[in-house]
């Protein structure tokens, strides 16, 4: 079954697990460059991940890619903190211009193009919060390049990971309301439909 044949509010725990979550895992590859996508909380999660992956020796660049969320700019608050950590500011490239998760691919890759050029570029390392993966990747699959090899690294918050996420009343909403936002964009053509039943 295609993720855009569900219907949003009628999709069971175990397949909004399975959507989410199933078949997702670093593969330890390296990159040309490692992709962030921001959130408010992104230098309590993503951004340490990120900057781990970095002296990891995963890629020499980072991007991170948000914009003005009402109080502040949140990849330029990612990249300070970066810096902070000691990772180069050459190292690091971000766009200010995406407000959500389809401008955060848009944007990323004409930033990418500006600074290094996507023809040059094979593999990137989509570092995100584990329930945000799969829509992130499925964004990518429809706006970027089609030889994009991807690799992702899913970051652990506390109450929406695959291990517990239905113990949570936020993480349960969360998830519910990824998966209905992902059969959505599925059904509008804003994420690369996939047939569910060959998630791994």
């Amino acid at each position: 079954m295609y993720l855009s044949e569900l219907e949003e509010g009628e999709v069971s725990k175990e397949l909004a697990h399975q959507i989410l979550f199933q078949g997702i895992r670093d593969d330890d590859a390296k990159c040309d460059c490692i992709i962030v996508p921001s959130s408010r909380t992104s230098n309590k999660y993503r951004t340490p991940a990120a900057v781990e992956l970095y002296f990891q020796g995963r890629s020499s660049r980072l991007l991170f890619s948000g914009g003005y969320n009402g109080e502040f700019i949140e990849s330029e608050s990612m990249r300070s903190f970066a810096i902070e950590r000691g990772i180069p500011e050459n190292a690091i490239i971000i766009e200010t211009i995406s407000t959500n998760t389809k401008e955060n691919v848009i944007e990323s890759l004409a930033a990418l193009d500006k600074q290094i050029g996507l023809n040059s570029m094979k593999r990137i390392l989509i570092c995100t919060a584990f329930y945000h993966m799969r829509r992130c990747h499925l964004t990518f699959l429809r706006y970027a390049p089609s030889w994009f090899e991807y690799s992702f690294h899913p970051v652990l918050d506390q109450t929406t990971r695959p291990d517990n996420w239905w113990k949570y009343e936020n993480g349960t909403k969360r998830v519910q309301k990824e998966v209905n936002g992902l059969i959505h964009y599925a059904k509008h053509g804003d994420i690369m439909d996939f047939n569910i039943d060959e998630l791994r």
